[in-house]
């Protein structure tokens, strides 16, 4: 999903709210926000309607980036167990928070900088993401990409 862009176009948007051309078909910024901090709400605080409302089925997961992709079939507890089937050593999220406003495009993607704590083979660990998701016309994340590596993980204990 593409949309032209321009700084002439933007300028006077920011300096006097003109409207900017935007596709009408993807979901809004105030939606994409709502659904990842929800993301994030949802590993600390498990939201049961989360999946339903806000991801996908199928969506593709690669994280972090380089990684072999993963498909997703399912939602809510089916989601959790294909992803524990892929995991190779006990992996529990804890917490995560953002840790900078979260980016918009103007078209169907945001990105969002966050710290995940977590307990993985029973080692308390945290790690720096970033992470892009796309959001489909119906505005469920379809895509998702996390961005982290071997720098990015301290162990805490």
């Amino acid at each position: 999903m593409a949309t032209e862009f321009s700084f002439g176009k933007l300028m006077p948007h920011l300096t006097s709210g003109t409207p900017l051309d935007r596709p009408t078909n993807p979901p809004t910024e105030e939606h994409m926000r709502k659904a990842i901090e929800g993301y994030i709400d949802n590993i600390t605080n498990p939201d049961p309607d989360y999946a339903a409302k806000y991801l996908a089925v199928p969506r593709t997961i690669q994280d972090p980036v380089g990684t072999k992709p993963i498909t997703l079939r399912g939602n809510g507890e089916e989601s959790l167990d294909e992803m524990k089937q892929l995991l190779d050593v006990p992996f529990t999220p804890k917490r995560a928070e953002l840790t900078a406003p979260i980016s918009f495009s103007l078209g169907n993607t945001a990105a969002m900088a966050f710290k995940l704590w977590a307990e993985v083979d029973g080692r308390d660990l945290s790690i720096d993401i970033i992470e892009v998701m796309t959001f489909d016309e119906s505005g469920k994340i379809c895509d998702q990409m996390a961005y982290w590596g071997v720098e990015n993980v301290t162990v805490l204990d």
